[in-house]
């Protein structure tokens, strides 16, 4: 495999408030600007501010009402990286009078939560979604009672991987499955198994690493730091034995393709690798597979409602996902025209902030009633549980759908 090892460093993403013409795009096409008017814009808290940032340090309080859609970003006719701008503010390596709120510390941290609920899950998730302990964590936490709140999993997935056995014949591919599907979401990772290994290749599946987003997203880009590098070697071990990283979250491949050059300067030509290696699960499928699946996929009797994540958008990739349904035959496809569910990753889980992501999410959430759909698919875990949440249909990844499809 070649690598191209130029990717777009700290330096690169804060020199391209230069090309802002503050043509108020942006401001225009934001979620956030749009329902509240606490914020004020990413052309105000993005390039306009950063000009003064590069001067002096400033006390804040705009960038953290960004929710780091990427919207602004995708929409700029100069290519200024928006989004980069308002998270680089938010950093408490930049930024030396930043703090990260308690709550905020919990929620950057999911695969520690995961591993303690998870060891007596069904504890956990009576706790979890229990209205005293809501409230409770409501008042003293500032987490708020509203936040999507996933169930634990146990060690269902693990489980399900101690059952696999190496195939020889097969071609190896790489699985990052991440913090949610190991801890939360494990039907996902299992369809991921079943599914590859049908399409002829060995899963080599990397379990117990965070991407570590919800740090960086959050500004705690000291702690994210190690966490990342961590990362990194993991799956530069796996790399000796095979080409391609799959992943099933399109927040955690975005970070690993782009954020960590982005935030932290990973430029070397290991972490450049990592980058060059990871494809969305659904963009390898379509580029490998699509002939295979278009012969083999059975029509499925339900009305499906899809929603691309913010994070896909950035990504470039169009929606590979959507291509690969339109391969089920007879197919009843609805696509979603919201920008945003609202969530934004945690944005969305603390007190304060929840009310703005609803509000982000109505047009969803209209769409949603309009439509009547049995099922739900999305590519994001944050997104399907919020979705979940406010609509009661049940939300997959679009993987499951298409497992269903080939009678695996």
């Amino acid at each position: 495999m070649i690598i191209n090892s130029y990717q777009p460093t700290s330096e690169d993403i804060l020199k391209s408030m230069d090309n802002c013409t503050k043509c108020g795009i942006c401001n225009s096409y934001c979620p956030v600007s749009n329902v509240t008017n606490q914020f004020p814009g990413p052309k105000y808290s993005g390039p306009q501010t950063q000009r003064f940032r590069s001067l002096e340090d400033l006390v804040e309080i705009s960038p953290e009402l960004c929710n780091g859609c990427g919207v602004c970003t995708s929409v700029c006719p100069n290519e200024v990286a928006i989004t980069d701008i308002i998270t680089h503010a938010k950093s408490n390596l930049n930024n030396k009078n930043k703090k990260i709120s308690f709550v905020q510390t919990l929620l950057n941290r999911p695969d520690t939560i995961g591993k303690l609920g998870n060891i007596f899950p069904a504890l956990s998730n009576f706790i979890l979604h229990n209205s005293f302990f809501r409230y409770f964590a409501s008042q003293f936490f500032h987490l708020d009672s509203n936040a999507p709140l996933p169930n634990f999993h146990g060690k269902k997935f693990k489980k399900f991987l101690e059952k696999i056995k190496i195939d020889s014949n097969k071609k190896n591919i790489i699985y990052f499955s991440g913090c949610a599907v190991d801890n939360y979401d494990s039907e996902v990772g299992i369809a991921v198994i079943k599914l590859m290994s049908n399409l002829g290749y060995n899963v080599i599946t990397n379990t117990d690493l965070c991407c570590s987003l919800p740090m960086l997203s959050s500004g705690e880009w000291d702690a994210a730091i190690n966490r990342s590098k961590k990362l990194i070697k993991s799956l530069s071990r796996s790399l000796d034995l095979a080409e391609i990283i799959i992943s099933t979250s399109t927040s955690c491949s975005l970070t690993i393709k782009k954020k960590y050059s982005a935030y932290l300067n990973f430029t070397d030509p290991k972490s450049a690798q990592i980058s060059q290696s990871t494809k969305d699960i659904c963009e390898y499928i379509l580029e490998k597979h699509t002939d295979l699946l278009a012969k083999r996929m059975k029509p499925i009797d339900k009305k499906i409602f899809y929603h691309g994540p913010c994070q896909l958008r950035s990504h470039g990739i169009g929606q590979p996902a959507v291509e690969l349904l339109r391969l089920i035959p007879k197919i009843s496809l609805s696509l979603s025209e919201a920008d945003c569910c609202g969530i934004g990753g945690t944005y969305g889980y603390v007190k304060g902030r929840n009310e703005i992501s609803e509000l982000i999410g109505r047009s969803l959430s209209e769409q949603i009633k309009f439509h009547k759909p049995d099922v739900i698919l999305c590519d994001s875990e944050t997104c399907r549980w919020n979705i979940e949440k406010n609509s009661g249909i049940k939300t997959l990844h679009p993987i499951q759908i298409i497992l269903e499809s080939l009678n695996v």
